[in-house]
């Protein structure tokens, strides 16, 4: 299918997708690279990029899957927090549960529970008294972002 696609086309990118002004390229000409060696480019980002993630996450591409649905709410009920105009009175973090995450992320419940303490004996979670896990200290936001810089626009800047 790449084959039959030789350049981007700037209509099919949705401008809120993109990171700088909408009617704007991040660098000129960068949406009239080849497709294909833009798709190469960002697929050895992308795999180096999950090699460095699955390493952190002891070689478990699942792990870090379910610490991602983790970090999503933590940022979901940040965002929600900081667009609301009533002052917060009451806020404590949401917690997950083996079933939920196993329905969310489609790995088997008991599977993902093990996961889970994994994660928690390591401090990637910590497993509340009432059983469910929230969000730990040890790899945080600024890691996540730090961690998936590489596939974002500068990433696969047009060489010239």
């Amino acid at each position: 299918m790449l084959s039959q696609i030789s350049k981007w086309d700037a209509s099919t990118v949705a401008p809120e997708s993109r990171s700088v002004a909408r009617d704007e390229e991040p660098e000129p000409g960068y949406l009239d690279q080849d497709v294909t060696r833009f798709f190469y480019r960002w697929g050895g980002h992308l795999s180096t990029t999950l090699i460095r993630i699955r390493a952190r996450f002891d070689g478990d591409l699942d792990q870090y899957l379910l610490y991602l649905v983790f970090l999503l709410s933590e940022l979901s009920q940040t965002m929600a927090a900081a667009s609301a105009r009533a002052p917060q009175t009451f806020a404590r973090r949401r917690g997950l549960n083996a079933l939920s995450l196993s329905d969310i992320t489609q790995i088997p419940r008991e599977t993902t529970r093990r996961k889970l303490l994994a994660l928690a004996e390591r401090g990637y979670l910590i497993r509340e008294e009432d059983g469910l896990f929230v969000l730990g200290e040890v790899y945080g936001i600024d890691q996540f972002f730090a961690d998936l810089k590489p596939l974002f626009w500068d990433a696969v800047k047009v060489e010239r």
